[in-house]
């Protein structure tokens, strides 16, 4: 796998926290790519600058940051390879962006935070944030997760191939395949399609039953050429894999299949208009991150500008 080169790395200072940066010195390792750790700490509240008088609040972040970057350099230090850390004041999904924007990292990984369960999610605000807005990949992995992950789903949203929208398929597939390699586990290509019957009724616009069941067996058949199509302009070579046209909305289907399938990772695309600042992630994709209890790794199609700039 020789995709990532320059990885930014969002430093939890805990087990889960230690487990993620050990995956990216993995990763980092076999694609011989630099790696950052980023830590972020709040800036002193307003008020409180207001009280402080032995200091310029000024001076104590100063003071603070190179505290904190001692540390994190010490910590750093205790793995197989050279890391670079950075310790920065502000908002944290804010200075992970302006981050990636300023040294043009193509990976953020960060430890998932937020409720679990089956009536919780997994995700935090500053993940939503990422997967919202970042300009590069997002790979956010659950706590307690195996280092190698061995049940991988490319979750796809196929269309004929002359469509644009098959460049970001594409390198979903890609990339699951490759992490498939990685790891000698199984991939999991899924494409769900919204039936005919989920939008009409027998009865409406003229259908009777028996019209839309054809539809609905050609609908089919056409949705899974698609997929045949995309995956033979994919190499799939040496990959043990599967690959499912299923029937429902999307954000119902992925996540059910996830569970279903003891799914580890879920690599996914968030549908948005490309060149137009403020459409992040498609409501299809959020949903299926609200609802799916595994490990996400995120890409933007191409042309995707993130609304946050450095001079802000």
């Amino acid at each position: 796998m020789e995709r990532f080169k320059n990885i930014l790395v969002v430093h939890e200072d805990d087990e889960a926290g230690r487990s993620t940066l050990s995956r990216a010195v993995d990763l980092a390792t076999r694609n011989q790519a630099e790696l950052t750790l980023i830590q972020v700490i709040g800036k002193i509240p307003t008020d409180y600058q207001m009280l402080i008088t032995s200091l310029p609040p000024d001076e104590i972040m100063r003071m603070v940051i190179e505290e904190r970057t001692r540390r994190l350099e010490q910590y750093a230090a205790s793995f197989s390879r050279p890391i670079r850390v950075r310790v920065v004041a502000g908002r944290e999904f804010l200075e992970i962006i302006r981050d990636v924007l300023r040294n043009n990292h193509d990976l953020v990984l960060k430890t998932a935070r937020g409720m679990t369960g089956a009536m919780g999610m997994l995700f935090g605000s500053t993940a939503m944030h990422l997967l919202r807005k970042c300009p590069c990949p997002v790979w956010l992995i659950k706590p307690g997760s195996e280092q190698s992950f061995q049940r991988i789903m490319a979750a796809v949203d196929v269309v004929p191939l002359e469509f644009e929208e098959n460049t970001l398929n594409r390198k979903i597939v890609k990339l699951a395949g490759s992490l498939t390699r990685m790891g000698n586990g199984a991939l999991y290509i899924v494409h769900a399609w919204e039936k005919m019957d989920t939008v009409f009724s027998p009865g409406r616009l003229n259908y009777f039953s028996d019209s839309i069941e054809t539809l609905i067996n050609e609908s089919r058949k056409i949705h899974t050429k698609w997929l045949n199509d995309l995956l033979d302009k994919c190499d799939l070579t040496d990959i043990k894999y599967e690959k499912h046209v299923q029937s429902g909305w999307a954000e119902e289907i992925i996540p059910q299949f996830a569970e279903r399938n003891d799914i580890d990772l879920i690599v996914m695309g968030t549908v948005c208009r490309t060149g137009i600042p403020g459409f992040f992630i498609g409501n299809t994709a959020e949903k299926i991150v609200h609802k799916v209890n595994c490990s996400v790794l995120a890409i933007k199609p191409e042309g995707f500008e993130t609304p946050v700039r450095l001079e802000d």
